[in-house]
């Protein structure tokens, strides 16, 4: 019973009064409530108390179900290490072997692109070397290039590459022999940057001109420069090309050509008037000489300059 019951109940005996309502019943229902209030204390404490306990295990739980992946991804990060360490070493290994074996020299050279020039000249003026480090020269493979340039006037271009393992190639490049020197009827091959070979020819080559009376080098070297720029036609019709200089000019020459006529042009303007050749020759009733020194006349081998002949080709050019 509640404290006011308890009062009232000693109220209503001390005026000899009996209470309305049954204490028995009330204490029961009281101590009902007082009991169902204390169990479901007990059970919020027991719930609260076990709430914790089951986190704990859960979390406890959730942490052991992760220590087989932890120890994967350790795993599977110390393999790739140790796979990785081994292959480097592996590595070292087989560049250590590597230059200490053959394959690391330079075993064989081979040459290529070469007509004229000889193969065993070529490999000989490289300076290269067979059995020393292979890496070593093709680093150094512009130096061995130039020494081929340098030592054989026939190559314009030399080009070292690996070929194979251990083998090199050198591609050759050469100049074309574009006309002959004659001295003293011996032929020498002059290259199409205008350098005169020593090497002697008894007879001059099909469809190259020969050239005479030249002794200076530059005058020859800038005559080729002048040539090399002739239509091919123009170059297939000259047979043979003579210094001829005079008093007052240093740079005349004169060409035969395999039509029969004769040309006086100076080598300065050697392409420029050799444009018109194909229009005076096509008017000239008989071979003839065109000069081209000073404007551009033809006349017969026979006869001297007419003035006929002169205003003919004048309106030519025009």
């Amino acid at each position: 019973m509640t404290p006011w019951q308890k009062e009232n109940l000693e109220y209503l005996k001390t005026q000899g009064d009996q209470p309305s309502w049954n204490p028995s019943v009330v204490s029961e229902e009281t101590e009902e409530s007082d009991d169902k209030k204390e169990s479901e204390s007990k059970e919020e404490a027991s719930s609260e108390a076990s709430e914790p306990e089951e986190k704990q295990q859960k979390t406890y739980e959730s942490f052991a179900d992760r220590l087989p992946n932890i120890k994967k991804v350790r795993n599977t990060r110390l393999y790739r290490r140790l796979t990785l360490i081994v292959s480097v070493f592996l590595i070292a290994i087989l560049i250590v072997l590597y230059f200490v074996s053959p394959l690391s020299k330079l075993g064989n050279i081979g040459v290529t692109g070469n007509k004229s020039v000889d193969s065993q000249s070529v490999i000989t003026q490289s300076k290269l070397e067979k059995g020393t480090s292979l890496w070593e020269q093709f680093g150094d493979r512009k130096i061995y290039e130039e020494k081929i340039k340098r030592q054989l006037p026939r190559v314009k271009k030399a080009t070292i590459s690996l070929n194979g393992i251990n083998s090199f190639n050198i591609k050759i490049e050469e100049y074309k022999v574009v006309a002959l020197e004659s001295v003293d009827g011996i032929y020498h091959p002059i290259l199409e940057n205008g350098k005169i070979l020593p090497e002697e020819m008894k007879a001059p080559a099909s469809g190259m001109p020969v050239f005479q009376n030249f002794e200076d080098q530059e005058i020859i070297r800038n005559l080729i420069n002048s040539y090399n720029k002739l239509p091919e036609e123009i170059k297939q019709n000259i047979s043979e090309i003579r210094y001829a200089p005079s008093n007052a000019n240093k740079e005349l020459i004169n060409l035969h050509m395999k039509d029969a006529n004769e040309v006086i042009v100076n080598i300065s303007q050697l392409e420029q008037k050799m444009a018109y050749y194909g229009k005076v020759a096509s008017q000239m009733e008989d071979p003839g000489i065109i000069d081209m020194e000073v404007g551009i006349f033809s006349y017969p081998f026979n006869n001297g300059e007419t003035e006929d002949s002169t205003e003919q080709t004048s309106e030519v050019l025009e």
